[in-house]
């Protein structure tokens, strides 16, 4: 979750309203995963298998209630060690957290047991999942397990490394990047004790071949969905949030199945501040406005804005009333993700 992704966002605004990007691509370049209408094998602690249904002559899948998430409740990204943080305090405040719970960078930042705590009061947590890069400072960057690949040895996925970030771009479609993705890394998350996982640099799939930063083809967007599908095979009860999701995926499918059945949620980062920006709040409506038109429980649409420190709850209050006079769901914090922002604002 990075401040620049939104440039990347508006450069390539076309590819993204398109639909015909994926559109029609089902079944299509890339990795086929296993149809996420068929029960989880392995790596799950929900055995609420959803059903095929068809939707608009797609196969989709029976939305699990577990899957259901706040669309007007409170919600907050916190990366900072939750030592460091009053959880019960968050517990009681915000029903969606964001957290990063892998539990494989030496002393994590948050434990099971915590996690428990944030879940105390109904809230649901999501733990961070690096879906379209890779950081090289994960330990899955340069040590996998027996049976998988490490990101820096799977050369053949990389898309070249990202534009003032120490991480590369993932290729998706690629077979081993999404065995260690969906076989290694979210069940090491799920293990935790969280509810679900936010995908961050998912608008790698709407990209497209020319791209200077993270090129992504038709077979590697196509490659993105099924990634997608199988996380929801493998965890049909989990909620699954997007950053950043191109609109053009909501015509996408995966195994038969329609693309927007198989998430969530979809937020944006720099909405509304420093200026707002039309194209986001475009996109996040129309896929509010279709995800409603689902057999579905409330889909969550949030905004993420940054200010340079809790001080500024004026700027942070204008942005806030912006987001839900949008009809979205907002949230305001620092750049930083590692302190909580107690504006007066938020519902006590």
């Amino acid at each position: 979750m990075t401040a620049h992704k939104n440039s990347v966002l508006r450069t390539h605004t076309a590819a993204l309203v398109s639909a015909a990007l994926l559109a029609g691509c089902g079944g299509g370049g890339g990795t086929a995963s296993q149809p996420a209408s068929q029960p989880a094998t392995s790596g799950t602690s929900n055995t609420n298998t959803p059903a095929a249904v068809s939707i608009n002559g797609s196969t989709s899948v029976t939305i699990a209630a577990s899957r259901n998430l706040d669309a007007h409740g409170a919600w907050v990204v916190y990366y900072g060690a939750a030592s460091q943080a009053d959880l019960a305090r968050m517990a009681q405040t915000f029903r969606l957290i964001v957290v990063d719970a892998n539990p494989a960078n030496g002393s994590p930042a948050i434990t099971p047991s915590q996690i428990a705590t944030l879940r105390s009061d109904g809230a649901k947590v999501l733990s961070y999942l690096n879906f379209g890069a890779c950081e090289t400072w994960r330990t899955y960057w340069n040590n996998a397990p027996s049976g998988f690949m490490a990101c820096s040895t799977n050369t053949a996925a990389q898309l070249g490394k990202m534009a003032g970030y120490p991480e590369y771009w993932m290729n998706p479609a690629n077979s081993d990047y999404q065995h260690l993705i969906a076989d290694y890394v979210a069940p090491q998350l799920m293990a935790t004790g969280v509810d679900g996982l936010m995908l961050d640099n998912f608008e790698l799939v709407g990209h497209g071949s020319s791209a200077s930063d993270g090129p992504c083809d038709t077979a590697c967007a196509q490659g993105g969905l099924n990634l997608v599908a199988r996380l929801r095979n493998a965890f049909p009860g989990a909620p699954i949030v997007l950053n950043h999701a191109p609109v053009a995926a909501l015509g996408g499918t995966s195994g038969g199945i329609a693309f927007p059945m198989l998430v969530d949620g979809d937020f944006d980062e720099q909405v509304f501040a420093p200026t707002q920006d039309s194209t986001q709040v475009q996109e996040l409506q129309t896929w509010r406005s279709m995800e409603a038109t689902l057999p579905r429980g409330a889909f969550f649409t949030g905004t993420l804005d940054y200010m340079s420190d809790c001080a500024q709850t004026g700027a942070a209050q204008t942005d806030w009333n912006a987001s839900l006079s949008a009809g979205l769901n907002p949230s305001v914090a620092t750049s930083a993700l590692n302190q909580i922002c107690w504006w007066p604002f938020l519902p006590s």
